[in-house]
């Protein structure tokens, strides 16, 4: 991807600018709620569109959007027998991409098929993979299972601004004082890299969070206050250069769902003071001081993060 210098501004360093395709994370893509037995929904993605819908197992598909045939698009068609028939001459397709059917009888050619992207359900989303496979395990909430929390997820709608430029925010532990007016929490001694995620536990007397970054995306984390457990998830997806499509996670323990709303109305004044800046933001990596050690880290890893451009 490059390298960042004073004089290298965000914009220019976007994947898709370079031809390199976008970063190989897991991409919430929508809210499973609305993704019913009998739906077929179409969305930007990735700079794409994207077809999402469900097998005759219940599983969702996330695939490219359009027909191999003449490019119809397959978001206007229909689940039928369990598979995604195209609106124009219904051609069918399995959700591992295959065409399975020509109403003409036709042979069917080997390439017609559509890139199927590795998909999984989870914390009330549907998530893709941006690749063949997927290197690394789906997005969690640090110190918690789906039956154990309480939960509520949240779609923000589209927002001006790259998904990992909105990801900083996690490690950037400076703003949380000076743009949200939090206490001043100890800062983590160290970050923990590995491939494709980065992990941190802050710890004093009187707090805990364990924030983990998933991909160039997710952010989440368990958060105690005053004793209390609180988890936050906010994950982004690009649907081109420097806009994205943005969801929150909020929860709480098992037993606890009357705290919720007061954790959701947390969030969404953090969201509302970050979204001018994020909004606005013509980013440079210049100047950092000692204190912001732990973002020039987090940037080296965006710098050195694999990128994956489907076949389209």
């Amino acid at each position: 991807m490059g390298v960042v210098s004073s004089k290298t501004e965000l914009a220019k360093m976007h994947p898709s600018d370079i031809g390199a395709g976008f970063h190989r994370s897991w991409y919430p893509v929508c809210l499973a709620a609305t993704l019913t037995a009998e739906t077929v929904i179409g969305l930007e993605f990735l700079g794409e569109r994207v077809v999402v819908w469900r097998d005759p197992a219940g599983k969702p598909a996330v695939q490219t959007a359009w027909c191999p045939h003449l490019g119809a698009d397959l978001s206007l068609g229909k689940i039928v027998e369990g598979r995604l028939r195209c609106p124009y001459h219904h051609w069918s397709f399995e959700a591992g991409g295959a065409c399975t059917n020509i109403p003409t009888g036709d042979k069917i050619p080997s390439a017609a098929r559509l890139f199927s992207y590795p998909t999984v359900e989870a914390w009330g989303l549907v998530w893709a993979y941006n690749g063949e496979q997927a290197d690394v395990a789906p997005p969690v909430l640090p110190d918690a299972e789906e039956d154990a929390l309480h939960f509520e997820t949240i779609e923000r709608g589209e927002r001006p601004w790259d998904t990992w430029v909105a990801t900083s925010n996690g490690v950037d532990f400076q703003h949380l004082r000076t743009l949200h007016g939090l206490p001043g929490n100890s800062m983590p001694e160290t970050l923990e890299v590995e491939a494709g995620a980065i992990e941190f536990t802050s710890e004093s007397p009187f707090h805990l969070q364990h924030g983990r970054i998933t991909g160039t995306n997710v952010f989440a984390q368990h958060l105690r206050l005053g004793g209390v457990d609180m988890f936050q998830m906010f994950a982004g997806t690009p649907v081109g250069p420097r806009r994205s499509r943005g969801f929150v996670v909020v929860g709480v323990p098992k037993g606890q769902a009357a705290r919720l709303p007061e954790v959701r109305a947390m969030v969404e004044r953090l969201s509302e003071e970050d979204a001018p800046v994020l909004s606005t933001i013509r980013f440079r990596r210049g100047l950092l001081t000692a204190s912001d050690r732990h973002l020039a880290r987090y940037f080296k890893y965006v710098e050195e993060f694999p990128t994956f451009l489907p076949p389209l």
